[in-house]
């Protein structure tokens, strides 16, 4: 009888061990949870961030961002500039003359479309299916930019960034693109360069006196007679540079440009006349109607370089700011200087392509005094 309560207690002080033990497991699990969920949503706390773009929109975004897409080809051309590894597609296209000096694994890249514009026409489809981590539209303010943005994020589901970017403020385009991508450190060459050649052109565009300043007129489309009017976007090198646009009226477009009669082109008379395509300078050198014009006779007239890109407009971008030494210098040689190595230093850094000298050559024929 004795050896059967002494058995029966032992079997008790064992169930009780076990449920004690079984509870501190228990324990020990939940605790283990407890604290996993408050890793997992520290860890989601820590894996976004809130960014104020240009608009003044508070904006989630993650803290790291490893793929961008362009809202437009202004941005395309900034963020190629800046990021060329991020970008998982273009807005356009490269031309056929940007891909000759290009590197080819750039030169390859799904076509997204452009959401601006009067050849607006973004495939969001194939936007979201590139899953970039954030889009991001760098340009001309507009009012309509915050609705704009919202929008466009409510429709793709991915965060929309606008950065605002002039002529005159490149340098903190930059700056704002490299605390959005934490590449700051990296984009630090070409956003001093931004910020020197600004500097420089406010300085010695202010000496330049009233009666001084030449009057420039932009021959765009086959016949010359479409413009970038004064006050355009498109147009800012001109007044940068501290020369007046001749084509002094009310802007009915952009990019394009504006019509205008060759009977107010004579009035105009203007310094200087730069065009963008071949057939064009070829036209306005040879055609009778033309040579009456001084600037014309003058041989004042240059074809804006237009390779690896567009040193004026088209995008009118931070490819801009090669073109204000450039046509700097043909205004006002005597403050202003532009030589074929600032294109090739250029092309290194903000490109990053190597240009050779006849690469510059070629680039710059018809574009220079002499």
């Amino acid at each position: 009888m004795k050896k059967y309560i002494l058995m029966l207690v032992v079997i008790m002080i064992i169930l009780v061990g076990c449920d004690k033990s079984e509870a501190i497991s228990v324990g020990i699990i939940a605790e283990n949870n407890k604290k996993d969920s408050i890793n997992q949503q520290e860890g989601e706390i820590e894996s976004t961030r809130i960014f104020k773009d240009s608009a003044g929109r508070d904006v989630e975004v993650p803290v790291n961002i490893n793929k961008v897409a362009p809202s437009g080809v202004p941005s395309q051309m900034v963020l190629f500039t800046a990021c060329p590894d991020m970008l998982v597609g273009l807005a356009r296209d490269f031309s056929e003359e940007n891909k000759k000096y290009l590197d080819s694994k750039y030169t390859h890249m799904e076509i997204f479309g452009q959401f601006y514009g009067k050849n607006a026409n973004l495939n969001m489809e194939a936007l979201i299916k590139a899953a970039p981590d954030v889009i991001i539209d760098i340009g001309e303010y507009k009012p309509s930019i915050k609705d704009d943005m919202d929008a466009l994020q409510k429709q793709l589901g991915i965060p929309v960034i606008f950065i605002q970017a002039d002529i005159d403020n490149y340098n903190k385009t930059y700056e704002m693109l490299g605390s959005l991508l934490n590449i700051s450190e990296e984009i630090t060459p070409i956003r001093e360069y931004a910020e020197n050649t600004i500097q420089s052109t406010e300085k010695v565009a202010s000496t330049i006196k009233d009666q001084d300043r030449k009057t420039i007129y932009m021959a765009l489309g086959d016949n010359g007679l479409s413009t970038n009017a004064k006050g355009s976007y498109h147009a800012q090198v001109i007044q940068m540079i501290g020369a007046e646009n001749a084509a002094d009226i009310q802007m009915e477009s952009t990019g394009g440009g504006t019509e205008v009669s060759f009977e107010q082109l004579l009035l105009w008379n203007p310094d200087i006349i730069i065009t963008d395509k071949q057939s064009t300078y070829d036209m306005i050198m040879n055609d009778d109607s033309w040579s009456v014009l001084d600037a014309v006779k003058n041989k004042k007239v240059y074809k804006i370089p237009t390779a690896p890109f567009n040193f004026i407009s088209d995008p009118p971008s931070v490819n801009r700011l090669i073109g204000i030494n450039w046509l700097g210098n043909l205004a006002y040689p005597e403050v202003y200087s532009f030589d074929e190595n600032q294109l090739i230093q250029f092309s290194n850094e903000f490109y990053h392509t190597k240009l050779s000298e006849d690469d510059t050559k070629e680039i710059l024929k018809y574009s220079l005094e002499g």
